[in-house]
């Protein structure tokens, strides 16, 4: 008996050991020149932000803190977030969910929430290409709102003016976000300007509106900045020509150089975007890897891969952001991006199971976001062109 319960724990090892092995090479082979390439292109740190950074205006804008404290509460969360992200990866190899929400930072203790106005329903959202007959006879009801909440459209302007708005958090799904909705207010702010007689006022706000939009598109920051950025600059364009319309005799003022320079590829390119989305889930993949240690250990012996989960990960964001990919861009074409197939019976399956099931799951539909910023790209053209034919008949 003892004879066979020895073969049979040494059958069992082999076999195991033998599974491990199998493993290891099917990692081997799955680990090509593309998810090598893909890497390469995706893992690319982006150029340090210029100027100051003004996610500090818009996240806090709900709360009552005070210019000389931004700084220092920004910090303060920054750290309590870092030291709760940390324990990210445990959290969802225990749970298996990365949908969880970290504890209020300290700042929502410390400081009073700010009152909200609700917007009027004829507001102009970030593109409204007809901004200043949305606003038209309801100039009382929008100058209001906008008095009413004057200290958020002035965070809305600290912010435009800034250089950046670098999201300091570390990369994590549950990452605070600044409240890029305020970035409308100036927009209606200066259209009514506009409407209530100050049209010489209001002309500079635009060009300058229009130029802070652009320069912030022209950002490598988070792909929900970069399509609502370029939103702003659509409608700041669209203003600045009807602005133009209501009073043709006046002269385009120096603030309108910035604003009305050709757009080029760095205008509507999606890549920087992508690697920020990127780099979001491979720190998550690269978490998860390091939780799984004790009785979860095996897991990343033959079930779970770091280095194939990020390599599959990039390889569906690459096609945006190689050599080919952008020139094609630039031609208004948009690459296929990459799609890693659910096929139970293909190496990638057997080499990692769960990571090519994460890999598998469908992605947001990314190619779309670089269509919409082609098409705020297009109708921006439409609007400088009209601004610079119209500049150059001026005596």
């Amino acid at each position: 008996m003892t004879r066979w319960f020895k073969r049979l724990f040494f059958t069992v090892l082999v076999l195991v050991v033998g599974y491990v092995l199998v493993v290891q090479v099917l990692r081997w082979m799955a680990f090509g020149d593309e998810e090598r390439d893909a890497l390469a292109v995706m893992e690319v740190s982006p150029a340090a932000p210029e100027g100051e950074g003004g996610f500090k205006y818009l996240a806090y804008a709900d709360l009552e803190v005070p210019d000389s404290e931004l700084d220092a509460a920004l910090a303060a969360d920054v750290d309590a977030f870092a030291d709760w992200h940390a324990t990210a990866g445990e959290r969802f190899a225990t749970s298996g969910s990365v949908d969880v929400q970290p504890p209020p930072l300290p700042s929502a203790s410390r400081y009073a929430p700010r009152a909200t106005v609700a917007p009027p329903d004829v507001e102009c959202g970030f593109r409204d290409g007809d901004c200043l007959s949305r606003l038209r006879g309801n100039e009382e009801a929008v100058r209001t709102w906008l008095d009413a909440e004057s200290e958020r459209l002035a965070l809305a302007e600290q912010a435009l003016a800034a250089g950046h708005f670098l999201n300091p958090y570390p990369h994590d799904v549950a990452s605070p976000l600044a409240n890029f909705r305020l970035l409308r207010m100036p927009l209606n702010d200066i259209a009514l300007q506009a409407l209530e007689g100050d049209v010489a006022g209001a002309l500079p706000r635009a060009c300058t509106l229009l130029a802070d939009s652009r320069r912030h598109l022209r950002n490598d920051g988070m792909l929900i900045e970069k399509i609502l950025t370029a939103s702003l600059a659509e409608g700041a364009g669209g203003l600045l020509a009807d602005l133009r319309a209501l009073d043709p005799s006046l002269a385009l003022p120096g603030e309108c150089n910035a604003a009305l320079e050709p757009v080029t590829v760095a205008d509507y390119q999606v890549c920087g975007a992508l690697r920020t989305e990127y780099a979001m889930m491979s720190e998550l993949s690269r978490q998860t890897n390091a939780a799984m240690d004790g009785w979860r250990l095996p897991a990343r012996w033959v079930l779970y891969s770091d280095k194939l989960q990020r390599a599959w990960t990039a390889s569906s964001f690459a096609p945006m952001c190689t050599a080919e990919g952008q020139a094609a861009i630039a031609r208004g074409e948009i690459p296929a991006i990459g799609v890693q197939d659910y096929d139970r019976t293909s190496i990638d399956f057997w080499a990692a199971p769960i990571s090519h099931i994460l890999a598998s799951i469908a992605s947001p539909a990314y190619g779309d976001y670089q269509k919409r910023l082609l098409d705020h790209a297009e109708a921006l053209r439409g609007h400088l062109a009209a601004m610079n034919a119209e500049a150059s008949r001026e005596p």
